[in-house]
């Protein structure tokens, strides 16, 4: 039998490596089936250790996450273990792993944030040194490998390699007694307490030992996220890492995520790690950066002027406003996504912007326009734009010309726009008007609007409709939770001019029971989804049983989201009887204004 087994398998085909590697490449995501492949032969057994090492920090559960950092605890060098004996931390004797396959050069991305939680969970687990002895990766350990020549000999796994192997794919793992976690210095012995001063200390030594490590074993990189774990994270100091040139020199994707205000010192490491990432990395096509800290903006401009190929940029300033009018003077004619948060621009700012054709998405909110043409006629035409989304949410001080050119340079490329605009004077609502007009006449072809503020505007939004019929629209949002306070629209106005491409409404608005009979019985547009959040706020059982019989009549609307709790004024027995006609959802409603907060990325 072995020998029919052994002639089979000679035989049976072999797929050719570029196969292989799609193969691979499909199942890069599918952590199972990597797990499997571990077993077939030293060949598989290579290339699925190739994918599961590109992110090992991605484990879930905290016993993968302490093992995973254990092995990386291990490989420290004796020279990097004294240095952290010598700041108190006790470091067991530990067995170095032996493995035989180079898994720390398959790095390629590095979550900052993972490795904090990491030495986290590993300095708040029991302190048991003869389990930590006894620890190694069986199912790496015992395999036969050899640089020059891979075998694709059928490969039989021992009992504790499966064993192993069926642990860490599992994504369930058992909850050790939290009671008994203990964290040994050299010289005190005290409960598991997170936020005491030493243990943060002990963190960031460990933290920046391992990364530091990960840098020098790797290859190159391509993801980046340094992504700090809290306010008392600080940033690695970059030039006590050797070789960290060659490990950036080819990242794609950089993020960098940093809260509260950092001191000079702190903001100093910050504004070396920027610029020898910039002095490194030329092919970067994706870099976001929130800070609370103030850094001025000569940093960020070379770190984004010298990207190559740079799509994608994202820069928030959580706590305050700084002015990145330098940055934005050269903004790289390659991006396609923009994204500000709380910064302040210039008409200089806006001439850059002008500039960047290949743009298509474009998000600012709360910035602060400083624009020194603010009561000028001329405005630099923008032209040839491929603009296709724009979300403009809370922003102050904007010269509405700048927002007329900018939709110009779109025209009929434009499909997504979403307006939070500010109604405080008179002359914001002017300028909110011709902001209107200028989407009508030139963005024939949008799709999908909304506006905050419905009912300041609502009048000159109904002329928009009665002259310049958006025939592409498709979704529709009037006001948003915060429109509830202020009077009732006339909705019926503008039912006639409603084109019939129209399939989405949203109103969040107040509307009295006979416009929204009225406004049900001239649309033409056949609405497919109907959407009211807050309903006990705006609406009655009356708008209720009208928007029953509109599904009766018309048999068009096949969902009706709105959000409805038991004790409210709506009628149980009547939200029943929609149930049973449509589709309903009543909790995570769809928001087209929904900013989330500065976070991670």
């Amino acid at each position: 039998m072995d020998k029919i087994n052994s002639n089979f398998l000679n035989k049976s085909p072999v797929l050719v490596p570029d196969c292989l590697n799609l193969v691979f490449n499909y199942l890069a995501n599918d952590k199972n089936t990597l797990f499997s492949c571990l077993f077939v032969n030293h060949l598989w057994c290579n290339l699925a250790a190739q994918h599961l090492w590109k992110d090992p920090f991605s484990l879930t559960s905290k016993i993968q996450k302490v093992k995973l950092f254990q092995v990386y605890v291990s490989s420290l060098p004796h020279k990097e273990i004294r240095q952290l004996n010598e700041k108190g931390l006790k470091i067991p004797n530990l067995v170095t792993p032996n493995f035989k396959l180079p898994y720390f050069s398959y790095l390629k991305q590095i979550f900052y944030r993972k490795i904090e939680e990491c030495a986290l969970e590993w300095l708040l687990y029991e302190d048991d040194s003869d389990s930590s002895d006894k620890f190694s990766l069986n199912c790496f350990e015992n395999m036969e490998y050899n640089d020059d020549d891979i075998s694709d000999e059928e490969y039989e796994p021992t009992e504790s390699e499966l064993e192993v192997s069926s642990e860490e794919s599992s994504d369930e793992c058992s909850e050790d007694d939290s009671g008994s976690m203990k964290i040994v210095f050299r010289d005190t012995f005290f409960q598991q307490d997170p936020n005491h001063p030493v243990f943060a200390l002990h963190q960031k030594a460990l933290t920046f030992a391992v990364f530091k490590q990960l840098l020098a074993s790797c290859n190159k990189l391509d993801v980046l996220n340094m992504s700090l774990f809290s306010s008392n994270s600080t940033i690695p100091d970059i030039v006590l890492i050797p070789g960290c040139h060659t490990a950036f020199s080819d990242i794609t994707v950089f993020n960098f995520f940093q809260k509260g205000i950092y001191g000079d010192a702190e903001r100093a490491k910050i504004i070396c790690f920027l610029n020898i990432l910039g002095y490194s990395s030329r092919n970067i096509s994706k870099i976001g950066i929130i800070v609370d800290t103030e850094i001025e903006e000569t940093y960020i401009s070379n770190l984004i002027n010298v990207q190559e190929d740079l799509k994608y940029l994202t820069i928030k300033y959580a706590q305050g406003r700084t002015n990145l009018q330098s940055f934005l003077e050269s903004i790289p004619q390659t991006l396609v996504y923009l994204e500000l948060y709380a910064v302040k621009l210039s008409d200089c700012s806006f001439n850059a912007l002008f500039e960047c054709k290949n743009l298509e998405e474009i998000k600012l909110v709360r910035c602060r326009f400083i624009c020194h043409k603010l009561d000028q006629e001329q405005v630099s035409e923008s032209e040839g734009l491929k603009l296709r989304k724009i979300f403009w949410k809370e922003n102050v001080y904007n010269h509405y010309k700048y927002f007329v050119s900018l939709i110009r340079g779109a025209n009929k490329t434009l499909k997504e726009v979403v307006l939070c605009l500010p109604a405080n004077r008179v002359r914001d609502v002017t300028d909110t008007n011709e902001i209107l007009n200028a989407l009508a006449k030139f963005c024939p072809n949008i799709e999908l609007f909304a506006i905050l503020d419905v009912y300041s505007y609502y009048t000159q939004l109904v002329k928009v409709f009665e002259s310049y019929p958006w025939e592409n629209l498709t979704s529709l949002t009037l006001g948003s939770e915060h429109s509830y306070s202020v009077p009732y629209i006339a909705i019926d106005r503008l039912a006639p001019y409603l084109p019939a491409s129209l399939r989405k409404l949203r109103i969040a608005c107040a509307v009295s029971e006979q416009d929204l009979k009225t406004f049900f019985d001239e649309c033409q547009a056949p609405i497919e989804e109907l959407s009211i959040p807050n309903l006990n706020q705006i609406f009655t059982n009356r708008h209720l049983r009208i928007i029953r019989d509109y599904i009766k009549e018309k048999r068009t609307l096949k969902q009706f989201d709105f959000e409805f709790s038991h004790n409210q004024v709506i009628s149980y027995e009547l939200w029943k009887e929609i149930k049973e006609m449509v589709d309903t959802r009543t909790h995570h409603l769809f928001d087209p204004f929904y900013y989330p907060p500065c976070d991670l990325f």
